[in-house]
């Protein structure tokens, strides 16, 4: 006798296809709780293996907010995912470089651009990663998944590397990557 099939519920976010759960989550966040659930294993992943993945958490948090824009959302969430995507994607900025380009847009910023989210956001999602066997299986993953995010928002890449140029100048940017390599 067949099995019948379990029940799932789509994400509002990212559109992940999970079985349903009952972990809380903040409506701000445009997630089901299965989602969050997931991306909440992927950190935890990364937290327990720090010295091989830490330093592609950045690109993790911005994969995930760029998947996961909604009328809840904060506006600050999605433009900072996008540039930390094209910081880290288009110009090869590490992690810690990209958290500290957020944290100086942060303190100098008062208005957010709004950006079209696709209607499609990538084919990966957090539960994709969520299932990684090993460490480098887990990096890979993550690296697809935010390429294939950033990808998805090729219709607004234009606008997001424009508004890069004006809020993050030459000289802020040569600041920001030497405090990166310690200079």
């Amino acid at each position: 006798m067949p099995r019948e099939p379990m029940p799932t519920t789509a994400c509002p976010g990212c559109g992940a296809l999970l079985p349903p759960s009952d972990w809380p989550v903040d409506a701000r966040r445009n997630a089901s709780p299965a989602c969050w659930e997931r991306y909440m294993q992927v950190l935890a992943s990364e937290a327990a293996s720090v010295a091989a993945l830490g330093h592609l958490h950045q690109l993790t948090v911005d994969a995930y907010a760029a998947q996961h824009p909604g009328p809840q959302v904060p506006a600050i969430n999605v433009p900072l995912a996008l540039i930390g995507l094209h910081l880290a994607l288009d110009e090869g900025w590490s992690g810690n470089a990209v958290r500290a380009a957020h944290q100086a847009l942060a303190r100098r910023a008062s208005r957010w651009p709004r950006f079209q989210a696709p209607d499609q956001r990538g084919a990966m999602t957090a539960a994709d990663v969520s299932i990684a066997e090993s460490t480098t299986r887990h990096a890979g993953l993550v690296r697809a998944w935010a390429a294939g995010v950033w990808q998805a928002w090729e219709p607004e890449q234009a606008a997001v590397r424009s508004w890069a140029r004006t809020v993050l100048p030459v000289d802020l940017r040569a600041r920001l990557r030497a405090a990166e390599r310690g200079g």
